[in-house]
């Protein structure tokens, strides 16, 4: 035992020295995996947000209740300016996609509602940025009609907003007699159902006065439900639960040509018989070597592992059935780097063929495309690769939530695979040895 120590250490050693090596099995895949959960729609807020520029030129009610909105709407990354000017500029320089105004004239238009005006919100686009022109306009809308759930509810308001709308609606020129007798009727019903709502409000905190937060809570004409998806067999929780099972199969193939590469070179250059001089057999040389490849590949997956964790906030949902599938894992990864050692005669061999169909088997494995995504044929096809069932193995228990007697199979063939792996590897490395 202490021999086979020996070796995996040496080779340990050997393999932290060379700087190639260490990149692309360790910091490669991290690079990979962050990559991918940014391009999928990734971060703290999900995809990525649209820069604007706010101004506020009203101190009205109005106003701020918009302000709060935007400011917390996870759709916009939004940047406050003391002027219109300093706004355009932004725009102007690229550094914002659109300037928001909201003028001094808010307060009076909310009173035009019922005269054929309307809340003016101004917004100053960049041309060539039309394409989320459309999302930024559907968005102040929806934020001005929120708004309007909290004027209804609120008496005061409501009684100012009805004044104003009857002195413009007397005033308007652009409505018939018969509009503004329909629009008048309009305003008398707004403040009879402005009342009842506080009525109403005031009678459930006169009920039960612990459900007094619920009671404040504005009038609004539609009522949604949301309900989050419990994470069981659904999609996932956000792109890196995605992208790091994908940076995880970069970082074994680098892993595994790390080890083979280095085997077939030191079998070409006499070191295994030299190695084979000492008190050692071939097979605690080979076995050694294995485990060596064993605790790298274990390695390269706790790290990206703490890597979502720590750096993206994700969570395991079945931490001891994880723990299996890594193993699992690197030992069929180590058999794998057995197999390919044993295949190639040379070091050109193992840098070309071997690597070329590595990299083959880690793209159909879902290296590049998440195997959710996949079409029925390639999703047949993956079955061949390794990879396909070390991601299976590994988002079973990081994110599925899948219930154990399904995570059995890839397990199993992740095990199947190391041993073919190690004894066809380990009998082909002593046939071309002697």
């Amino acid at each position: 035992m202490n021999a086979i120590l020996a070796i995996a250490t040496k080779d340990l050693r050997l393999m932290f020295r060379d700087k190639g090596e260490v990149f692309f099995t360790f910091f490669f895949p991290m690079i990979l995996a962050t990559f991918f959960g940014f391009i999928f729609g990734g971060g703290p807020d999900g995809g990525s947000k649209i820069d604007v520029a706010l101004v506020v030129e009203s101190d009205s009610t109005l106003a701020q209740g918009i302000t709060k909105d935007l400011l917390a709407d996870t759709s916009f990354e939004v940047t406050q300016v003391e002027r219109r000017e300093l706004a355009e500029d932004l725009v102007r320089a690229g550094k914002v996609t659109a300037a928001i105004v909201l003028p001094a004239s808010m307060q009076d238009g909310i009173t035009g509602l019922f005269g054929g005006g309307g809340i003016p919100i101004e917004a100053i686009v960049d041309p060539s940025r039309r394409a989320e022109v459309g999302l930024i306009q559907g968005k102040l809308n929806e934020l001005a009609f929120r708004q309007l759930s909290k004027v209804f509810a609120n008496t005061e308001s409501m009684a100012q907003l009805a004044k104003g709308a009857r002195q413009s609606l007397a005033s308007a020129s652009n409505l018939s007699p018969g509009q503004k007798l329909a629009a008048s009727a309009l305003i008398t019903a707004g403040e009879s159902f402005s009342s009842s709502i506080a009525q109403g409000n005031v009678k459930e905190g006169e009920t039960n006065s612990s459900e007094s937060e619920s009671a404040e809570a504005p009038w609004s004409p539609v009522a949604i439900k949301i309900e989050e998806l419990a994470s069981r067999e659904g999609g996932p929780r956000d792109a890196f639960d995605i992208s790091f099972p994908q940076g995880i199969v970069w970082g074994l193939a680098g892993c595994v040509m790390a080890f083979a590469t280095s085997l077939v070179s030191e079998r070409m250059r006499g070191t295994l018989d030299r190695l084979r001089l000492a008190p050692i057999t071939r097979g605690q040389l080979l076995a050694g070597k294995g485990l060596a490849c064993f605790v790298t590949a274990f390695l390269v997956q706790v790290v990206l592992l703490a890597l979502a964790v720590i750096a993206f906030g994700s969570s395991v949902q079945q931490p001891l059935l994880l723990l299996v599938a890594f193993l699992a894992t690197a030992f069929a990864f180590s058999g794998l780097s057995m197999l390919i050692a044993g295949a190639c005669r040379t070091e050109a061999q193992a840098q070309g063929a071997g690597r070329g169909a590595l990299l083959m088997l880690a793209m159909i494995g879902g290296g590049t495309i998440p195997l959710f995504l996949m079409p029925p044929f390639f999703k047949t096809v993956s079955m061949a690769s390794p990879f396909r069932w070390a991601v299976s193995a590994i988002e079973g228990p990081f994110w599925r939530d899948t219930p154990f007697a399904e995570q059995v199979l890839p397990l199993c063939i992740l095990i199947a695979v190391g041993i073919v792996g190690l004894l066809v590897g380990v009998r082909a490395t002593r046939s071309v040895s002697r």
